[in-house]
């Protein structure tokens, strides 16, 4: 439930058709806004609103502005995180497309994205077992592998979304990006990464 990540998603599907074989994505988490536990007020709608419209002239992604005609929406990103853990966990190489369907029926379609039956129904229409989803969605160790992608992003030291990181447990991690860019910088700052550790 970043919309930075949302404006993001056609760079990193360009990423995806240019380095995945060179640069496996593997998506952690990192659980903004994860204990809000009150209704949006109008400071924070006007704040959200001005976020949504900056992401959606730079980049193009749709958006649908109803949203802040809602006036009991608590925008808690815990349960969309844990869904995202959930699809990882059921299909490894999953997590980014069902991250990407949650965003465009969130931000695009208005689906309630931190409610549990929308997100069963919604891993349903990606393709996964509604049954199996809602099991694993629910199981002790799915919230715990969240709670540790939460610790992870804190550890990286990421202090923006989208946030891309390249490296190996034996070499470490350097960041690519702290934020969004296009992806002309992505492409650039990606290469030139693999150029200076290359073997």
């Amino acid at each position: 439930m970043c919309s930075w990540c949302w404006g993001f998603a056609p760079v990193i599907e360009l990423f995806k058709q240019r380095f995945s074989e060179e640069l496996p994505l593997y998506v952690f988490l990192g659980g903004l806004s994860r204990d809000t536990k009150e209704p949006l007020n109008d400071t924070s709608k006007q704040t959200i609103r001005e976020h949504w419209e900056h992401v959606h002239e730079l980049t193009g992604q749709p958006f649908n502005f109803k949203f802040f005609e809602k006036d009991d929406f608590v925008y808690n990103t815990e349960l969309a995180c844990r869904a995202v853990v959930t699809a990882r966990r059921i299909k490894q190489d999953s997590p980014l497309d069902f991250l990407i369907h949650l965003h465009r029926h969130f931000y695009a379609e208005l689906r309630e994205i931190n409610d549990p039956s929308t997100l069963y129904d919604l891993a349903a229409e990606f393709g996964f077992d509604k049954l199996k989803f809602q099991g694993e969605f629910n199981d002790e160790k799915t919230i715990e592998e969240t709670e540790a992608d939460f610790k992870a992003t804190q550890q990286f030291g990421v202090k923006g979304y989208p946030t891309l990181y390249a490296g190996n447990m034996e070499q470490g991690y350097s960041a690519i990006t702290q934020g969004y860019q296009p992806w002309e910088n992505i492409e650039s700052a990606v290469t030139s990464w693999l150029k200076d550790n290359s073997a």
